[in-house]
């Protein structure tokens, strides 16, 4: 069954490319896509209850429904905070690997008090509706906000029901109820601990096989207002709530992004503002590891672009291949909203009697916040991207010469195997030597400056080279072809500051925003030796510890982190999935005295 899946995932893929360059329409019948496997999303994050300048961690398991394996399919998912208002408080892309991704985000002072729904899906997913997104509701309160009408209630009204479940400070954790699992223990050294002590915690297989799968882990502080809000979901809940879930496809609108992100728009003439069939738009990412794409617009004019590689720059720049930019105008897709108007929320209410905690909770939290910069977040490096014509040949940085002022100079002092001259036209070309001794390429090659395909060399040719950091070679026996336009090489070059196309572009290519996968991050985790216990370093951290990402093939895995002092009653939360698709959710707590 699975070879099955994976031939017919090879032919989907030949058959969405086929209806990106042919059509605007997607033509793929729903017979045609009957084997693909539908899409379900499960998010593990820390809390259902959040204050103003406290971050939502996040993990995203992307699953094939009925198997509950995480899915192969989809490259992308899509998270979004969504108020009462149907106002987006944000809106993440995350880039999925093996079926789960990760992020975060920090809840500005600018949200209202009130009830929020934390909803993620796939383009695949968009299918079926907003039925079967995920969704969950998430209670905000805002301290700095002047009025709380949204969410306060009298004293002389009736009581949350809930509310005889608040927790105290420091009361017993065996009042709290722990979820266990009869695929793993969690083990842990002990219950109670001081402040900035060390707890280990073990999660080991109950049998020989059932440990091995993907799995998150929150360990954050409950508090008096942590029975005021419903809990957030576990996998296990989650996975029994879809058995009655019966929604099919009645019309295809949206392909999986089964390759990468999927980034499309529309070529416009100016002239008349009606789309323009098969020409050629070049997508390019500036960045020192840049990202080339070409794609030939269909016959509305549509044109769409796979990237799969990571990227840290936000800003594309698109132009069309070989013609004149100023002909033309680029309008890039913007990610569409969907239609919440039917959402419902849960209603969240809470009396002035919590002042006290909300208060100890947010100065806490702003004591946090301000000393950020000693426990942040890392970002993780981006793969190195190959570029597309493979390895350089050779690189010249100028620093290692004597400088010339004018490129043509550079070039023929300096840079071997490339030349530059006039063709017939008069006009000036860039040439690469071939690595064929005794065969001259006859055509010329492609220049990238700071990232950028460059098609009009006149500014290149009276550009400062002293302002040159590096140039590289890509040389080939025969050509690179890079759509339908040949190139006999290429000559990629660095500038110092990377403003080349800031400064004297003329408007001929066109800027834009993309909206870009969350970067990857390794999350800051305090370790306390016996030497600097006695740090006067304020350490009020509510989240003791965020592993989004554990992927566990042994039998045993140890986890340490070091509580802080901010003490009271934590939970520790492991949601996941095995191997074979059983949801795991434990829960159990620890007490910091």
């Amino acid at each position: 069954m699975k070879k099955r899946i994976i031939v017919f995932l090879i032919c989907f893929a030949s058959n969405i490319s086929f209806a990106y360059t042919q059509s605007n329409a997607i033509n793929l019948s729903l017979d045609q896509t009957e084997a693909l496997p539908k899409e379900n999303i499960f998010v593990h994050f820390n809390s259902s209850l959040f204050l103003a300048g406290e971050s939502i961690y996040y993990k995203i398991y992307c699953l094939n429904e009925g198997a509950n394996t995480l899915s192969a399919l989809s490259k992308i998912a899509y998270l979004e905070l969504v108020g009462e208002n149907q106002n987006i408080v944000f809106k993440h892309k995350i880039a999925l690997e093996t079926g789960v991704g990760y992020g975060d985000f920090i809840i500005p002072v600018t949200v209202n008090s009130g009830n929020y729904k934390l909803i993620a899906y796939t383009q695949w997913m968009k299918n079926e509706g907003v039925e079967v997104f995920f969704s969950s509701d998430i209670s905000i309160i805002n301290p700095f906000q002047s009025s709380q009408e949204t969410i306060l209630i009298d004293k002389d009204a009736d009581q949350p029901n809930n509310t005889n479940t608040l927790l105290s400070l420091n009361s017993d954790t065996n009042t709290l109820k722990s979820i266990n699992s009869n695929l793993l223990d969690i083990k842990i050294n002990k219950k109670t601990f001081q402040k900035r002590d060390k707890v280990m915690l073990t999660l080991k297989s109950k049998n020989d096989e059932s440990l091995s799968g993907n799995y998150s882990i929150s360990v954050k502080k409950i508090d008096a207002l942590h029975g005021l809000t419903s809990k957030a979901p576990s996998s296990n809940a989650y996975v029994n709530h879809l058995v009655n879930r019966k929604q099919s496809f009645k019309k295809i609108n949206h392909l999986p992004e089964l390759r990468g992100e999927l980034i499309s728009g529309t070529l416009l003439r100016v002239s008349d503002d009606k789309p323009v069939a098969n020409e050629q738009v070049v997508l390019s990412i500036p960045q020192i590891d840049f990202i080339l794409r070409v794609s030939k617009t269909n016959q509305d004019g549509v044109f769409y672009f796979n990237i799969n590689e990571d990227y840290d720059k936000q800003i594309a720049v698109l132009q069309v291949l070989g013609k004149d930019a100023k002909d033309f105008k680029i309008v890039l897709d913007e990610h569409i909203p969907m239609d919440y108007n039917n959402l419902d929320f849960e209603e969240f209410k809470i009396s002035s009697d919590y002042k006290e905690d909300l208060e100890q909770r947010n100065i806490y939290n702003q004591i946090e916040n301000g000393y950020f910069s000693l426990k942040p977040n890392r970002l993780k490096e981006i793969d190195t991207v190959q570029p597309f014509f493979g390895d350089y040949f050779s690189t010249f940085y100028l620093d290692d010469y004597t400088r010339f002022n004018k490129i043509q100079e550079t070039f023929v002092e300096i840079v071997k195997d490339a030349f530059i001259k006039k063709d017939n036209s008069q006009k000036f070309n860039f040439y690469v030597n071939s690595l064929n001794p005794y065969e001259q390429l006859e055509k010329p090659a492609g220049v990238i400056v700071d990232g950028i395909l460059l098609q009009d060399f006149d500014e290149l040719l009276s550009y400062d080279s002293r302002r040159i950091n590096r140039i590289s070679i890509a040389r080939t026996e025969t050509n690179f072809i890079l759509g339908t336009k040949t190139f006999g090489g290429f000559i990629v070059i660095e500038t110092i500051d990377g403003k080349f196309f800031d400064e004297l572009t003329k408007g001929n290519l066109t800027n834009v925003t993309l909206f870009k996968p969350q970067p990857k991050k390794a999350y800051y985790k305090k370790v306390y030796t016996s030497d600097d216990k006695l740090n006067r370093t304020p350490d009020y951290r509510q989240q003791l510890f965020w592993e989004p990402n554990i992927n566990i093939i042994d039998q045993e895995i140890d986890f340490t982190f070091f509580t802080s002092d901010n003490t009271g009653n934590y939970e520790i939360s492991i949601e996941g999935f095995t191997k074979n698709g059983t949801p795991v959710s434990i829960r159990d707590y620890i007490i910091v005295n």
